[in-house]
């Protein structure tokens, strides 16, 4: 039987060793150094503060709010400041899912959604702008990233196909996505193709980093782990604060042996919960024990605040602190929600050390189904057929 998400709240909470005993009390982190908030982060600017100023002059201006929360987006994102985006959900869900509400103020709030992992909502919105426009490929763009986490390969493809055709920006973009639309349904091979005929060399640095980072996972699927680390480095060398590149090379030096190097890459200031996770993984000893606490009480938090919970970490950090029952239930909770390479490895990893036949068969049905390669889980599933 699988547990229902409020048990599984409940359960997290628990195993975070942190005590949060009623909505009504103060969560008391387990860690001493777990990070509340960040002052100097969260004081604006001074660009900031004059847009803060301009909407504050005209709070109902379409001009001003878009201005603002683009700003505020940009910045969660620059900052890792999870604030700047409730700031900006803030700003946006009054006037968002309002009848005459711009498309860039809808489009802003659908990546707020989507941080959430609010993805239906999100989709939701997106379906609404691109029937109003079919040539909003920003709109696009977003719609078939969601659709690509939510494992909804052939939805993704329809879109990627469009903006790769638009000849313009986006067109990039779009082979990228192609690409990982395809390898979702097992055409791992063109997509590779398909990524290796795609100039990178004139594109801005965010869509090459894309392009690489694409390129990486695919070869990290097929066990070309060298070219893997090689791509994974240049992305994210183009794209230095996107903790997904980081946290995909760090599984891949960590998948080669070199643990040292990964602990490096993921020593940084402010790691996110996916940073997190990953160094308690790697770590040992007390290093391990503080990683974990940290990891959990970020998990806790989430949990009192009544935030979207990170389930994939929480599958992960369960794993480390040796509790495949909650690893399990966390990563198949997870799944329902996204399917991404990071899923379904855990999803596996977590069947396995809970050595669960019925997860491991469902998993090996999936990948039938769909087509879906990888190499690291596929070994999983053997290992566990040999067994």
């Amino acid at each position: 039987m699988t547990m229902g998400p409020a048990a599984l709240l409940a359960l997290l909470a628990v195993a975070a060793a942190t005590q949060v005993a009623a909505a009504s009390d103060r969560f008391v982190p387990a860690d001493p150094d777990f990070v509340v908030a960040n002052v100097r982060q969260v004081v604006p600017d001074e660009e900031l503060r004059e847009l803060i100023a301009d909407w504050r002059s005209a709070p109902e201006s379409d001009t001003t709010n878009v201005a603002l929360a683009t700003a505020l987006v940009a910045r969660a994102r620059a900052l890792r400041e999870p604030g700047y985006f409730g700031r900006a959900e803030a700003l946006l869900a009054p006037r968002a899912m309002k009848p005459g509400a711009s498309a860039t103020q809808r489009r802003l709030y659908a990546q707020v959604l989507q941080y959430r992992h609010a993805f239906p909502a999100a989709e939701t919105l997106l379906d609404e702008i691109i029937r109003e426009s079919p040539r909003d490929n920003d709109a696009r763009v977003l719609r078939a990233s969601i659709r690509l986490v939510r494992g909804d390969f052939a939805g993704a493809r329809g879109d990627c196909a469009q903006l790769a055709a638009s000849g313009g920006s986006h067109a990039r973009i779009g082979f990228a996505c192609l690409a990982e639309a395809l390898a979702g349904v097992g055409q791992v091979d063109r997509a590779l193709a398909l990524l290796d005929s795609t100039p990178m060399e004139n594109a801005d640095p965010e869509t090459r980093a894309y392009l690489l980072a694409t390129r990486a996972e695919l070869r990290e699927r097929t066990h070309e782990i060298e070219g893997a680390i090689a791509d994974y480095r240049a992305a994210l060398m183009l794209a230095p604060r996107d903790d997904s590149i980081r946290s995909a090379l760090a599984d891949a030096l960590a998948a080669r042996g070199d643990t040292r190097a990964a602990r490096e890459l993921l020593a940084i200031d402010k790691p996110s919960i996916a940073l997190l996770v990953r160094s308690a993984a790697l770590a040992e000893g007390a290093r391990r024990a503080e990683f974990a606490a940290r990891a959990g009480s970020w998990l806790a938090l989430e949990t009192a605040r009544g935030d979207a919970l990170h389930f994939r970490e929480a599958a992960m950090l369960a794993l480390v602190n040796q509790d495949p029952a909650s690893a399990l239930a966390a990563a198949r909770t997870n799944f329902e929600v996204q399917k991404e390479l990071a899923d379904v490895r855990v999803l596996a990893r977590a069947a396995r050390a809970a050595r669960d036949v019925p997860a491991l068969s469902a998993l090996r049905q999936w990948l039938h189904e769909t087509g879906y390669r990888d190499s690291v889980t596929e070994a999983i599933l053997d290992e566990h057929m040999r067994s």
